[in-house]
């Protein structure tokens, strides 16, 4: 416990030494001079005036008696207090003057996601950020991990184009069903999801287990490389089902197919796919 102490301490603007005499002092019932406090809070003796100066400056302690200087410990209740108040101080001088400057540019950085519950969490909170606008193509299991959260970015008038790789009926408005080289969704939970076009995320988890990657970002080249994905896979959706797969084949042949499975190559060795 002390040791926690300590560290939530030093985490308040104490250092070890100040946390270790303020908690030491804490427990004394008669002030002390610095020499006895050194004895019991295991300061050095070299360094415990300066402790104890400080940390009458900072008002955690009161001296009591002039020849020999003696302490007594402030109520902890008046010290947090006077912290408390100076950091909602800085706290809102610090905000106000980030929101006065100028608009510049900041950097774009790509979160990884790793294991399956983080991919889900972090899917569930850009959903339910939703202002607008939600592109996302996901099968059958993912659907389950995040339907009511789109549910309610429906009711809350969100317009989401939606992929779906499943054979099973669902009620979504702008619902393209896409089989075409489609993921494995009978082993696997793979999701596409922009939001408001300004943030996306891609991600492929293990139903079985916790396992699974995926990334976050806001970078303006990454959010229009998987937003173009996603509204190909809306296209080829489209075209599915006005034309048929036969159809498309004999349009197509071969190409498409063999450079998927030479694209895939890399990422069905990571996943075990």
């Amino acid at each position: 416990m002390t040791e926690t102490l300590i560290n939530n301490l030093k985490f308040l603007g104490f250092n070890i030494y100040e946390a270790k005499v303020y908690i030491e002092m804490l427990k004394q019932a008669h002030p002390l001079t610095a020499y006895e406090i050194a004895g019991l809070s295991d300061v050095p003796r070299s360094k415990v005036y300066e402790v104890v100066d400080k940390l009458f400056v900072k008002q955690a302690l009161v001296q009591t008696s002039e020849n020999p200087r003696k302490y007594l410990a402030v109520d902890p209740g008046v010290i947090l207090a006077e912290i408390k108040s100076a950091f909602d101080s800085s706290f809102e001088y610090v905000k106000n003057a980030f929101n006065n400057l100028s608009p510049g540019e900041t950097a774009d950085y790509i979160m990884n996601l790793i294991g399956k519950k983080s991919i889900i969490k972090k899917s569930k909170e850009m959903i339910n950020g939703a202002l607008e606008s939600i592109l996302i193509a996901v099968g059958p299991n993912m659907l389950k991990e995040l339907e009511d959260e789109l549910r309610d970015a429906e009711d809350r008038e969100v317009t989401i184009n939606f992929v779906y790789y499943g054979d099973d009926k669902i009620r979504f408005k702008n619902l393209y069903i896409h089989k075409l080289n489609q993921p494995d969704v009978e082993n696997w939970l793979n999701i596409l999801l922009d939001v408001d076009f300004k943030e996306v995320l891609a991600g492929t988890m293990s139903l079985a287990l916790d396992e699974g990657h995926g990334i976050w970002t806001k970078n303006v080249y990454m959010t229009n490389i998987l937003q173009d994905n996603i509204i190909h896979e809306i296209y080829l959706g489209m075209l599915e089902e006005k034309l048929g797969f036969e159809h498309i084949h004999s349009i197509t042949g071969k190409i498409p197919g063999t450079l998927w499975d030479k694209a895939m190559v890399t990422f069905k060795e990571k996943f075990n796919l």
